[in-house]
């Protein structure tokens, strides 16, 4: 997860270094996903760290073709919760 010290050039570069640096085993990663609009700027008027503009910087990257790529050459393999779920059953 990208936090306050991450300024906002420095996005894309810090999440394709992630996966590009991920080691073999199961990792989350937490991204904080949303579209900057009146909305979402009226529910997070007092969180400049992890705003709406945040948000938007976090959806823009993790749906941007440079992380889809990152993803792709580094073998990860996506899952979700349910998946894990099935695991334990």
């Amino acid at each position: 997860m990208a936090n306050p010290s991450v300024h906002s050039n420095e996005w894309r570069d810090f999440y394709v270094n992630a996966v590009k640096n991920l080691k073999p085993g199961l990792t989350e990663m937490i991204v904080h996903l949303g579209h900057d609009d009146a909305e979402l700027r009226a529910v997070t008027v007092d969180h400049p760290d992890f705003g709406s503009a945040w948000r938007q910087r976090d959806y823009d990257i993790v749906t941007g073709p440079e992380f889809k790529k990152a993803i792709e050459e580094n073998h990860v393999i996506l899952v979700k919760w349910k998946d894990l779920k099935k695991l334990l059953n």
